[in-house]
């Protein structure tokens, strides 16, 4: 048996919230961005309202404009903005977990339907003629459990993720103290210790597979026959995401709009890159819309230089934690490739 999802309940669009509206207090304001990252600060609004715009902890949320997504608000009561459907389930007997991952798995059939040139939105009455199964409720239950097991386990291998990523930073920390503060090591400039490499345009290298990745300052984006920068290089964003710094540990090309940071032999590549991490590009900024970095300001970055024999050991403390990383990653992969041959299976 199947059902549409305007059969399922009532989907209310939030209100049209105006900046001049937002404030500190009073109950928050769920936006998108709200949804994407829960722990986004939001704005706020103190004053009356209707009720069918609050939302209340583990309400089904639906983004349907710009960044088209299903999602459970885990936070307390709150307001909705515009954009976003709150789902009322009073037409039906569904399981509101089988409807979640039914939608989440049905994504994919909403972006065929959007809307815009800019601003891609799906309209309404399109959303609520997708077709989801619709098995009786102990079936439902049944696979929201099996379902949730799964993206479960995900979340803690990816919490385990961010804890051994958080290790390696405390033992640099450990070793080498704050990357501002003087007097332990010799000081050195970015000039002195490693080569910055600009990217190209890569049309005329581009291929279909195999060759060398082609990065942009947010990680790959295609495939090229070859390569600008050597293993070990780290990316820099020379616009847009500048503080997002990646290591890439084989040959690849990059873009125009990003850096490539190749240490020399007397700095190590995973000491350079925790270094990376933990400064602040930002302060290097000097535009006024989209952030930049020019390669001159790079250079005359200062930088601690720790005897190469205590960075190596740090760099061995890098290795086996990646390792460990590695073989986190690789079961989060697992159960992904799992969850989803079973949301193939249960709906199509």
């Amino acid at each position: 048996m199947k059902i549409t999802l305007g059969e399922v309940g009532t989907y209310i669009n939030g209100y049209a919230f105006k900046p001049s509206d937002w404030g500190t207090r009073g109950l928050p304001i769920i936006r998108i961005q709200n949804l994407t990252n829960q722990n986004t600060v939001p704005n706020y609004f103190d004053g009356p309202y209707n009720p069918k715009f609050e939302v209340n902890k583990g309400d089904i949320l639906i983004a349907w404009s710009g960044s088209l997504g299903i999602h459970i608000w885990q936070k307390n009561r709150a307001l909705l903005n515009q954009h976003i459907f709150r789902v009322e389930f009073n037409k039906c007997d569904i399981d509101k977990m089988y409807f979640y991952y039914a939608v989440k798995h049905n994504i994919h059939k909403m972006l065929h339907l959007t809307h815009g040139a800019t601003m891609r939105h799906i309209i309404k009455s399109d959303f609520e003629q997708i077709v989801i199964p619709y098995p009786s409720l102990d079936v439902q239950a049944n696979i929201s459990k099996i379902l949730n097991y799964l993206e479960q386990n995900i979340i803690n291998f990816r919490n385990i993720l961010l804890k051994l990523e958080l290790l390696i930073k405390s033992r640099f920390v450990e070793m080498f103290g704050d990357i501002t503060a003087r007097g332990r090591f010799k000081v050195k400039r970015w000039k002195d210790i490693l080569d910055i490499l600009n990217g190209r345009d890569y049309k005329n290298v581009l291929v279909n597979k195999g060759g060398y990745p082609v990065y942009g300052s947010g990680g790959i984006i295609a495939r090229a026959n070859d390569y600008i920068c050597p293993a070990g290089t780290i990316i820099i964003g020379r616009k847009g995401s500048i503080n997002n710094p990646i290591l890439v540990n084989e040959k690849f090309w990059n873009v125009d709009t990003a850096f490539g940071i190749v240490p020399k032999e007397t700095i190590n590549k995973n000491y350079l890159f925790y270094f990376c991490k933990q400064y602040n590009f930002n302060r290097l900024n000097k535009a006024t819309t989209l952030p930049s970095l020019t390669k001159q300001d790079l250079l005359e970055i200062e930088i601690n230089v720790p005897d190469l024999e205590k960075q190596v050991k740090f760099s061995r403390f890098v290795d086996q934690i990646n390792k460990l990383k590695s073989d986190v990653q690789k079961s989060i992969n697992e159960t992904q490739l799992l969850m989803d041959s079973l949301m193939q299976e249960y709906f199509g």
